[in-house]
């Protein structure tokens, strides 16, 4: 006779997790500017005085070193690769959101604010998100003015396309290479604050352990990966931009280096690990190649707007070449389940509705197997969506035509 085991030996309810810093019984498009009215400022004078340390050098580390160094104080840049270029900021591409309104077609602020909460599963601090809203029409200026070649119309103006999950044109992009050009962009101006001396860059620096003094963050333990010397460093701020953990899934478009070992080195200090389920999943990834692959590439969900997703109506056609199969046999399906979105539904939706028509209509291609008689590594074997490109050529009204070989694709973790 076994015994019983109660759910409390494993888990127990804590405290209400909330933001104590945001102002509470106003409207939220004016929580910010009520904070930063009632937050205690550091006269400019007094800002060489402070240091700051950093580690990370992707968008968001190499924007805040180069902020902060230009603002007056003595930062300390810390990253585990040999040149900031290579943080993995480099893998985004599809473009950055805005709400600019250039379409003219009824976007705002508020939208923007709606649609990142309502992507994000209704999971994310509404505070924070309404000021990202806020700023993102001058996040796209900032990165104009340090370079960035976005994508232009005729005229020269900046162009804008759609994206996943929402229905307006917002998202600012470089080709398939915005993560690339936005890391140039703020790794020039972090050089520019590294030879004027308000930032000190140390590569190849692993953080080994966070300190923390009185419940807030001051240094951090680091190791030399040339010659092994561990380090102290100490400051009057710790900022931690080192990315997510996606890693943690088989299959994810994440580099290798990318495994959270300073996250985890803060959350084992005290630091609360919020939302461990709330991660970016990408409907659009070249498949794997065997059963040894880990690493997955990311094609850019760019495509799912200048493409048409779909997936054979019969279970036989699985085995054949997608350009043998009539358009008649073809079954658009997001377009059929989602006319309102279309292609361009959230990507949780995307993903999971990609599985459905894998699991649905390819059983009896799953039990085909390849020249080596062994399955393949996708569960739906050959059946597999796929990406047609949408051309609009001079004189045509919408005509589609496809690529010469259409795109398979499965989903994987990307963030």
């Amino acid at each position: 006779m076994t015994d019983t085991i109660t759910t409390n030996q494993f888990w127990a309810v804590g405290d209400e997790i909330e933001d104590t810093k945001a102002p509470t019984g106003i409207e939220i498009n004016k929580v910010w500017q009520t904070r930063q009215f009632q937050a205690r400022l550091v006269n400019p004078a007094n800002r060489r005085k402070l240091s700051v340390i950093i580690v990370g050098t992707g968008l968001a580390g190499g924007a805040a070193a180069a902020t902060l160094g230009e603002a007056g104080y003595n930062v300390l840049n810390f990253c585990y690769q040999d040149s900031p270029r290579r943080a993995h900021s480099i893998a985004a591409q599809g473009g950055i959101n805005a709400a600019k309104n250039y379409r003219n077609d009824n976007d705002s602020t508020y939208r923007l604010f709606y649609d990142t909460v309502k992507g994000g599963d209704y999971r994310a601090r509404e505070t924070n998100v309404y000021r990202l809203a806020e700023v993102s029409a001058n996040i796209i200026d900032q990165c104009v003015a340090q370079g960035v070649p976005f994508a232009r119309e005729y005229g020269g103006l900046l162009d804008t396309r759609s994206f996943g999950g929402v229905q307006v044109q917002r998202t600012f992009y470089a080709r398939g290479q915005t993560g690339q050009q936005l890391l140039i962009g703020a790794y020039q101006q972090l050089e520019r604050q590294v030879a004027a001396g308000t930032v000190k860059m140390y590569t190849r620096h692993e953080m080994v352990e966070l300190i923390v003094v009185d419940g807030k963050a001051r240094g951090i333990v680091t190791r030399n990966m040339v010659n092994g010397k561990v380090e102290t460093w100490t400051a009057d701020a710790v900022v931690l931009a080192t990315g997510g953990y996606g890693n943690v899934f088989f299959l994810s478009t994440n580099a290798m280096g990318c495994n959270v070992t300073a996250t985890w080195r803060a959350h084992r200090k005290g630091a609360y690990f919020g939302n461990p389920c709330f991660t970016q999943i990408h409907p659009t990834c070249i498949p794997v190649h065997g059963e040894t692959q880990s690493k997955l590439t990311l094609m850019s969900e760019s495509l799912r707007n200048d493409g048409r997703i779909w997936v054979p109506k019969k279970a036989e056609d699985c085995g054949k070449d997608p350009r043998q199969i009539a358009e008649a046999d073809r079954d658009y399906y997001l377009e059929r389940i989602y006319p309102a979105f279309g292609n361009l539904v959230p990507r949780d939706i995307a993903s999971r509705q990609a599985k459905n028509m894998c699991d649905e209509g390819a059983v009896s291609a799953r039990r085909r197997r390849d020249r080596c008689g062994r399955r393949r590594a996708s569960g739906a074997s050959r059946c597999l969506p796929r990406l047609l490109r949408r051309d609009q050529p001079p004189g045509a009204e919408g005509r589609r035509e496809q690529v010469r070989q259409p795109v398979r694709h499965v989903r994987a973790d990307h963030g």
